[in-house]
């Protein structure tokens, strides 16, 4: 699959518009196989992966992940949905073993935005009510009520939610009055929040705002969603950013769960706020979530994420990015910051031109990047924790290399 006939065929299958990036980059090649933080195309050539949309924490085709799915592949794939499922079972109670102890029940979906639609759904059942709250810089998803729950999006969503969804800025102070008094109105279902926003821009969310969320949704019967699915299961150099602290009383995951290998996301809820009534199977029910494959891979993921000496090493990693990357940019006019969180990083250009050169010249120099979806300025830097600190060291000097090739007035 070299060279432009398969760009060619990319483009009369998905579209001119998205084989424009392929072009413009030289990436004429299919990808074919990967492994750890390596892509490789058809021609052979090597990518260092360091997008992902941040699926890839513990690395491509992580040896212990691809056992547990062969392994479960031999014996049963999708579920059959009438009897219970033993693998689907294991895996929830290491959910439930790996959450605060408050969380004691799981119910699983395909994607993060489904995830988060069965939350929004939950939360309706669970109170009576219909308003939803989410945050400045959000991103939930792209199904129409994730769509809504979407700052920068909300107001291009294509399909109408009747539920209506307030934003608030947790910068802002200010906004602290008319978050209390949306929940004094006791129309509230749930507050959705990110402890980093990750499609925002890689922007932290201040624990202390986090603690008044949990404080104001207590004191008004209004539920805490807290949307994990980026930052949780060692992204961020804790099993989770927010959640042991915050307690919500539903917790979101995905991306990472999957292993890489399969779609896979859950919801992590309080049974004694969430009742069984509001976890209808009916409003809930999925062809194709909580199979036996998801099971045995979602439990092998998350032996893998909760051992010690792999957060230590996520956090020794994220470390040492960071302090390369301050380096690398101090005195470049082009990059404004680098923030973020374990190996969640964003790198922050000057404006989204310059930041649409860097990913073309890092691809090129055989780096893989994204731009953050609700703010197009921030780079996405999300390597494995497999990496090595050789490769991350030519990693982020590769980085550096696109930077200085932006041509002067992009």
């Amino acid at each position: 699959m070299a060279g432009t006939g398969f760009v060619d065929r990319y483009a009369a299958a998905f579209g001119r518009n998205k084989a424009l990036l392929l072009r413009m980059t030289g990436m004429t090649a299919a990808e074919t196989h990967a492994e750890g933080a390596w892509i490789t195309d058809g021609t052979g050539r090597r990518w260092l992966d360091f997008g992902s949309f941040g699926v890839h924490l513990i690395g491509h085709r992580h040896p212990e992940v691809v056992a547990a799915a062969q392994q479960q592949l031999g014996r049963m794939g999708l579920s059959g949905k009438i009897l219970g499922n033993a693998a689907a079972t294991a895996c929830a109670e290491a959910l439930v073993a790996a959450t605060p102890a408050h969380l004691d029940r799981v119910s699983f979906a395909n994607t993060g935005s489904e995830a988060v639609e069965m939350a929004m759904k939950m939360a309706a059942l669970a109170t009576g009510r219909t308003a939803f709250v989410a945050l400045r810089g959000s991103y939930h998803g792209k199904t129409a009520g994730a769509l809504h729950l979407s700052d920068s999006f909300a107001g291009r969503a294509p399909l109408p939610l009747a539920a209506p969804v307030h934003f608030v800025d947790p910068d802002d102070p200010a906004d602290e009055a008319r978050l209390a008094a949306l929940l004094e109105s006791g129309t509230v279902a749930a507050v959705f929040a990110e402890p980093v926003r990750g499609e925002g821009g890689v922007r932290p969310v201040a624990p202390s705002y986090l603690a008044f969320l949990r404080e104001r949704t207590e004191a008004t019967g209004t539920l805490l969603v807290l949307d994990e699915i980026q930052t949780g299961l060692g992204r961020c150099g804790l099993l989770w950013r927010s959640a042991a602290e915050v307690r919500p009383d539903l917790l979101l995951t995905g991306k990472v769960l999957g292993g890489g290998l399969l779609p896979l996301a859950a919801v992590v809820h309080a049974s004694g706020k969430i009742k069984d009534s509001a976890a209808d199977p009916v409003v809930l029910a999925s062809s194709f979530a909580g199979g036996a494959l998801a099971g045995a891979v979602g439990s092998a993921v998350l032996d893998v994420v909760s051992r010690e000496g792999f957060l230590t090493d996520v956090t020794t990693l994220g470390e040492h990015a960071h302090t390369l990357l301050d380096e690398a940019f101090a005195r470049q006019p082009r990059i404004a910051a680098v923030r973020g969180e374990g190996l969640m990083i964003g790198l922050e250009a000057a404006d989204e031109s310059v930041a649409g050169h860097v990913v073309l010249e890092a691809a090129k120099l055989g780096v893989l990047v994204s731009f953050c979806l609700s703010d197009p300025r921030v780079l996405r830097v999300y390597p494995c924790a497999g990496i090595g600190k050789a490769d991350l060291e030519d990693g982020g000097g590769r980085l550096a290399e696109a930077v200085a090739a932006v041509p002067p007035n992009p």
